[in-house]
């Protein structure tokens, strides 16, 4: 007798669970002996379904049509990436009647519709919707509210795009109806999205500089008139885009048991937004206690959009004054995270929750490709030292953790940049959490 023989039933039913729900390896074991057939069809070893194999479309179409998979609660829908760019054929997901978790990975936001679409049942039970690794480049769907909304018991939303979301079509969220609430959310991720209105408030920023330049070109009376109106316009334009952005994202509002988000780009988030809309959030969820925030260039700022424009710059500075304001309702706060996130002066006063255990701030390669000169990346980078200070402010017996992650390209910049002349990057860092009982990671 083999050694394998002598494992008692519920002994092998662990086995079989530790296939981690594939069905070719199932169906295999269930083919070896009775006892092994009898184990195979249990319920518990059917708790996990995953299709990856989009050429074995019968034979899936047969499995989700029979009885084993009453028991899946946890559904993985994936494609290889040769294929990404063709649409599953449809399969008869209608039947899984008691999935609480969807994982996606390399579908598009057509295919996640479609899925979830055939899982709102009477008995909708999911709880669970990540999607990792989203096709960008599929035109058939954009980002809406409405993918998430339909399911009333979600409890973890993750929406995460292939590459950094700056490619494709997929990624741009557009305005859905509001038709429910995410009152039971608790872990919400929605990374590399972006706005298409970004690109009507660059052009606005880029011909509000221009008519400045032109300015002290005028003297007639008439001329200067028109000079007024026309900005005036432009700054009208400006507020209806400001407007729009927060009515597209008043679904976040629902937000009320959050413990931890993910969000970003914000590159297009006016005072409006920040205020009413995230500023909202923070009051509605105290016990927040994970942040990640993607994407902040200081409204084309630090991307050099309109930088020399005057005009602009109240709004620029209100914008900051308006996250400082989100920040300092976040009292239970822990982990904050800011990747290509641009730290202003705004962000420099007494406003940090002081509950902050662990800060990471992450620099890609997003910013240095507009740089021109040295002090562009004194504005990047420089900031930071100040900033740490303000986080890790009060004294604390426990060991906190700072991480500091730089691009290759950027990091090489840094070093050799004159405004780091006299004191390194790494080492103004290291005076400033002198004696602070801080772990310093710089990579």
């Amino acid at each position: 007798m083999t050694l394998i023989n002598r494992l008692s039933d519920d002994c092998l039913e662990l086995i079989f669970i530790a296939c981690d729900g594939c069905p070719w390896t199932l169906c295999t074991l269930s083919q070896v002996c009775r006892q092994w057939y009898a184990i195979s069809h249990r319920p518990s070893v059917w708790r996990k379904l995953v299709i990856d194999k989009p050429n074995f479309h019968a034979a899936y179409t047969r499995l989700l049509s029979s009885s084993l998979v009453q028991a899946v609660r946890s559904l993985y829908l994936s494609k290889p990436i040769e294929s990404r760019h063709a649409h599953l054929r449809p399969l008869p997901f209608q039947h899984l009647t008691q999935i609480e978790h969807l994982h996606t990975s390399n579908l598009c936001l057509a295919e996640i519709d479609h899925v979830s679409q055939q899982l709102v049942t009477k008995s909708d039970k999911l709880g669970w919707l990540v999607c990792t690794e989203i096709e960008t480049w599929c035109d058939s769907r954009r980002f809406s509210a409405d993918l998430i909304q339909k399911h009333t018991y979600l409890e973890r939303v993750q929406f995460e795009f292939k590459e950094d979301g700056h490619s494709g079509f997929a990624p741009i969220h557009t305005l859905s109806k509001l038709n429910g609430e995410l009152t039971l959310v608790k872990s919400f991720r929605l990374t590399s999205i972006r706005d298409e209105e970004l690109l009507d408030q660059r052009n606005i920023l880029t011909i509000l500089e221009n008519t400045e330049e032109t300015r002290d070109e005028l003297y007639h009376l008439a001329d200067i008139e028109r000079y007024d109106q026309g900005i005036q316009i432009l700054l009208q334009s400006w507020d209806n885009i400001s407007y729009e952005l927060n009515h597209k994202y008043e679904f976040m509002k629902s937000l009320r048991l959050l413990e931890r988000l993910h969000f970003g780009f914000c590159f297009a988030w006016t005072p409006l937004v920040w205020r009413e809309t995230f500023g909202t959030v923070m009051q509605h969820n105290a016990g927040l206690s994970h942040l990640s925030l993607h994407g902040w260039d200081q409204l084309g700022k630090l991307s050099k959009v309109g930088h020399r424009c005057s005009v602009i710059q109240p709004v620029r500075a209100d914008a900051e004054a308006a996250i400082s304001e989100c920040f300092a309702m976040m009292s239970q706060l822990e982990q904050l995270q800011l990747v290509d996130f641009s730290i202003g002066p705004g962000l420099l006063g007494e406003h940090m929750p002081k509950s902050i255990q662990y800060l990471e701030i992450e620099y890609t390669r997003a910013f240095p490709s507009h740089f021109t000169e040295p002090s562009d990346i004194w504005l990047l980078v420089g900031p930071i030292k100040d900033f740490v200070a303000v986080v890790f402010s009060n004294a604390c017996d426990k060991t906190r953790k700072l991480v500091i992650r730089l691009d290759p390209s950027l990091a090489a910049e840094v070093e050799i940049n004159p405004f780091f002349k006299e004191e390194p990057f790494l080492e103004s860092i290291q005076n400033e959490l002198k004696d602070k009982n801080i772990e310093i990671i710089i990579s």
